[in-house]
């Protein structure tokens, strides 16, 4: 036994010494390697743009599909930082993304001045991205080595405002407010905008998801009912409406009844049935926290004639 375990010790001990060996190769030729990449990137900044770049430091992970990356920025404006990485498919041999995130930036400036004067938390937690598919190829970003601005560069953006807690009595008025400052002007031009409230340690969701063609629909707070898609647990919706809830997993299958009415979500919501019949574009279901199913209450208010409260919805 003691023959055994000595060979296994002596094997043990090689494969750490090969791979203290590898590493140490791979650090040395690491360092080799961002030497070289940092002077590639410096010649692409200088042949791609005609404003001074900064290259704040250089990555060399070797088991990553691109091992070597550099984050970048303009001089003097480190809150535009944006990566560099090799690309052999572009003629410069390199990709970066500083247009995108020059591009995010002056909108978020403008979308701030917009809703400077407007009393909200929802202005202080703004998140922007592009509209899926609408930003531009790499050889239309630049002209004479410089970006053009967002408004020239035909992007359309989504616009979320989120918050870690429960609607509160306000909150519409305030999205209304919010949503009138942001459609007096052509730009930014917006695909989607989501007011996102999600408290902690709950599994429920509040939303409010407006499509910018939309926008000139809504008069009122009061119109933002339209746009509800808010979710609740499937069990705690149906307690809180009176009604009875089966859940067929197999199936994904959920079944609310209540009196004569029957309401059946079928495959995630993909079909919905009241009573045997379809109801047209249907909200589907969502998964949560803890195996429980949300259910878009929007669909629950139709379905049974009844309001539900989005306000401490759980709170007796």
């Amino acid at each position: 036994m003691s023959k055994y375990k000595g060979k296994f010790a002596v094997g043990a001990i090689g494969i750490f010494l090969v791979l203290v060996a590898v590493g140490v190769s791979e650090f040395h030729f690491g360092i080799f390697k961002k030497t070289v990449f940092t002077y590639k990137v410096k010649h692409y900044l200088e042949q791609t743009y005609s404003e001074p770049m900064t290259i704040k430091r250089v990555s060399y992970l070797w088991d990553n599909i691109e091992p070597l990356s550099a984050r970048v920025h303009p001089q003097g404006e480190s809150n535009l930082e944006f990566s560099v990485y090799p690309r052999k498919e572009e003629i410069s041999g390199f990709l970066d993304d500083y247009a995108n995130i020059l591009w995010l930036h002056q909108a978020k400036e403008e979308l701030d001045k917009r809703l400077m004067s407007i009393e909200s938390d929802f202005k202080n937690v703004l998140y922007l991205d592009f509209t899926c598919c609408t930003t531009s190829s790499p050889d239309d970003k630049l002209s004479e080595g410089k970006v053009p601005a967002y408004n020239e560069a035909n992007l359309t953006f989504d616009v979320t405002f989120q918050l870690n807690r429960g609607l509160e009595p306000n909150d519409l008025e305030h999205m209304y407010h919010i949503l009138n400052a942001l459609k007096k002007q052509e730009q930014p031009a917006f695909g989607t905008l989501l007011f996102l409230l999600h408290p902690e340690d709950e599994s429920y969701r509040i939303e409010y998801r407006i499509p910018s063609a939309n926008l000139k629909d809504i008069h009122t707070a009061a119109d933002l009912k339209a746009y509800n898609e808010s979710r609740f647990p499937a069990r705690e919706l149906a307690a809180m409406i009176g009604a009875n809830v089966l859940w067929d997993e197999s199936s994904s299958q959920v079944v609310f009844t209540k009196g004569d009415r029957v309401l059946e979500f079928n495959h995630w919501g993909e079909e919905v049935l009241m009573n045997g019949t379809p109801i047209q574009n249907p909200l589907p279901l969502f998964p949560g926290d803890h195996g429980q199913v949300l259910v878009p209450v929007a669909v629950i208010e139709e379905a049974f004639q009844i309001e539900v409260s989005l306000i401490e919805p759980f709170i007796s």
